[in-house]
């Protein structure tokens, strides 16, 4: 299972950062508030500038792992409560993520978009 999630995760490092590559001046900005929401969600909403939603996504979080626990407890002592504790956090963090880099790529004139045909990076102009 730990090893399904880290090669999850690699592959779309890898393709968010070959979709950033693609572009003559490459910024690392996205990927890094990417990366910093995922290691602590709502950290990559701060960084690009929205207070508010990086409150959000940090108590989510809390509220999250601490209701998940409680009912991890409640549940019978055969059920995986780690599992299931660590499950929701990482999917948390990983919508968190999702969302600081894309927010980012707009804040960088870019858009992120995977479509049933594929990965698109697209570009914006604001006049």
């Amino acid at each position: 299972m730990r090893k399904l999630v880290v090669a999850a995760l690699l592959a779309g490092v890898l393709l968010g950062t070959g979709a950033a590559w693609a572009q003559e001046d490459v910024s690392l900005r996205p990927l890094i508030h990417g990366a910093a929401s995922l290691v602590i969600p709502g950290l990559g909403q701060y960084l690009n500038g929205e207070y508010d939603k990086a409150l959000t996504h940090f108590v989510v979080t809390i509220v999250l792992d601490v209701g998940v626990w409680y009912l991890a407890e409640i549940l019978p002592w055969w059920y995986p409560s780690y599992y299931l504790v660590s499950g929701v956090h990482a999917l948390w963090a990983l919508y968190s993520a999702i969302d600081a880099y894309q927010t980012a790529l707009e804040l960088e004139g870019l858009s992120f978009q995977l479509t049933p045909t594929g990965p698109r990076l697209s570009f914006s102009y604001n006049f």
